[in-house]
């Protein structure tokens, strides 16, 4: 085989191996969205500023996306341009964007990057909480948070006081507060 062979053979190997840019880019951000719009929620002082900066992002993140290496973090990487695009954010705007000074910025950025804090991590303990409690009261806070049902229907529908409803109730989430305390510091998360 010639070398000019050779070449096109690993290019089409390579080619194979990375997924089309656009589904992987797309099932990447998405799957992300949340921590990142939370992420530059804890930078910028108004909900408005976070979702003008994450448009500003998102089409920064697509524009730079060939620099992105396949099976890296994600996140981490799209929160380094997230926090560039807040620090300029916070230029354009001046005084009125700068509720914090650059130092409590880092710390909030670096902060809020930190996986601990990630919705996953901590639906995942409170799905783990859960399960440990016994089936009354698992299916008690169930019922309880489902759509439109107010302690007062719940305690009727299940002859019992809305008063005595309230502590069972008060008692299972701080059971599942603790529990999911107990996971975080046992992770090193707390």
């Amino acid at each position: 085989m010639d070398g000019q062979g050779q070449m096109t053979d690993e290019v089409n190997e390579f080619a194979e191996a990375r997924p089309d840019p656009t589904s992987e880019f797309l099932e990447l951000y998405s799957h992300n969205y949340p921590r990142l719009q939370y992420y530059l929620m804890a930078l910028l002082p108004t909900a408005d500023d976070a979702a003008d900066v994450l448009q500003e992002t998102s089409l920064v993140l697509w524009k730079k996306f060939d620099s992105y290496e396949t099976g890296t973090n994600f996140f981490a990487w799209a929160c380094k341009i997230a926090r560039l695009q807040a620090l300029k954010h916070r230029e354009r705007r001046g005084k009125s964007a700068r509720v914090f000074d650059d130092a409590l910025l880092e710390t909030l950025a670096t902060e809020a990057a930190d996986d601990r804090w990630a919705p996953g991590t901590l639906l995942r303990d409170l799905r783990q909480c859960l399960e440990r409690l016994s089936t009354r009261d698992q299916q008690l806070i169930k019922k309880r948070y489902e759509p439109g049902v107010s302690v007062r229907r719940l305690a009727e529908e299940i002859g019992r006081t809305a008063n005595s409803l309230s502590k069972s109730l008060g008692r299972i989430r701080r059971s599942l507060l603790e529990c999911i305390q107990r996971k975080q510091t046992a992770a090193g998360r707390d």
